[in-house]
């Protein structure tokens, strides 16, 4: 038993570092720009509502990148934000002096379909910067990339790629690695920074293909140079509960994590002041998420 632990800590390891490795094959396109009308026309906006989270407090998820990226967390407006389509609100902790509007914001997020959505904890953003990552299912916002719906549902595939899937981890699965040495190309220079990006923004594609009438094939002459990438992230999003296609409602969400205080320890709170943050009883709940994507987003220059 013993050995066969060292066996497969030893195999994940290696499927590890294989996913993190730079990717030689060419870029299909330059960047997915092209794909962002056909999004805002076919993905609507849910309506929401939303509300301060209690005075005081903030998700233990939120403090916890906000610190790590050198921010006070007093600066942040933490609001619920209950859409149309799920009966779980997402808590979203904005900076002051974010570049898009809390609002357009959460437009802009809640256009990502529930069911990939339903895979993301919290929302951070922060003012200064380029890109986004992924930490445990938390999404950090840099600048002006937090208006981008390619970029939100980039990061929402991460959480995907990494538990929603049959062969989660997709990325570092031998199933994906065989489908991806059938290909010529990958989506663009971003899809190069890894097989963790690949598949992300594989995902971005299939959700597209999914949506958007004509779909990525249909825009793209070369697109079968991707097109075993494509089919897969396909397969297992369809086998999944077609988790990419808009439409439906909430089904699971994780677990919210705990409120701490906006300054000071976590030993100070009084139990019966925090908030309640507990799922509805009818939602399924997710396990908890083990990811993190800053360095990918380093690794591509966009930190």
């Amino acid at each position: 038993m013993r050995v066969s632990s060292l066996l497969n800590a030893a195999t994940a390891l290696f499927a590890a570092s294989v996913a993190s490795q730079r990717l030689t094959k060419p870029p299909l396109q330059q960047n997915l720009d092209n794909l962002k009308q056909g999004f805002l026309d076919n993905l609507p906006a849910q309506g929401a509502s939303r509300s301060g989270f209690q005075a005081g407090f903030i998700p233990a998820g939120c403090k916890n990148i906000i610190q790590r990226e050198g921010y006070n967390p007093a600066d942040f407006q933490v609001v619920n934000v209950k859409y149309n389509d799920c009966n779980a609100p997402w808590i979203i902790c904005y900076h002051k002096n974010s570049p898009v509007t809390l609002d357009n914001f959460i437009r802009v997020f809640g256009r990502v379909p529930v069911h990939t959505r339903q895979f993301v904890r919290h929302a951070v953003t922060v003012p200064n910067g380029g890109g986004a990552y992924n930490l445990g299912g938390d999404l950090l916002f840099y600048g002006g990339s937090m208006g981008n719906l390619n970029v939100h549902i980039h990061e929402a595939a991460h959480s995907l790629d990494a538990r929603a899937f049959k062969d989660s981890r997709l990325s570092a699965s031998q199933k994906w690695l065989s489908e991806y040495a059938q290909d010529s190309a990958v989506p663009d220079p971003y899809a190069q920074t890894n097989q963790i990006e690949n598949v992300a923004q594989n995902t971005v594609i299939t959700t597209y293909q999914r949506n958007v009438p004509g779909g990525f094939f249909g825009i793209n002459p070369n697109a079968n140079k991707i097109f075993h990438q494509y089919a897969t992230v396909d397969t297992e999003q369809r086998e999944a509960g077609n988790l990419l296609v808009k439409g439906g409602s909430c089904t699971s969400r994780l677990t919210n994590s705990e409120p701490v205080p906006v300054n000071g320890a976590a030993s100070r709170i009084n139990a019966a002041a925090k908030p309640d943050v507990a799922l509805p009883a009818e939602l399924k709940v997710i396990p908890e998420i083990e990811i993190d994507t800053r360095e990918s987003c380093k690794a591509a220059g966009l930190v």
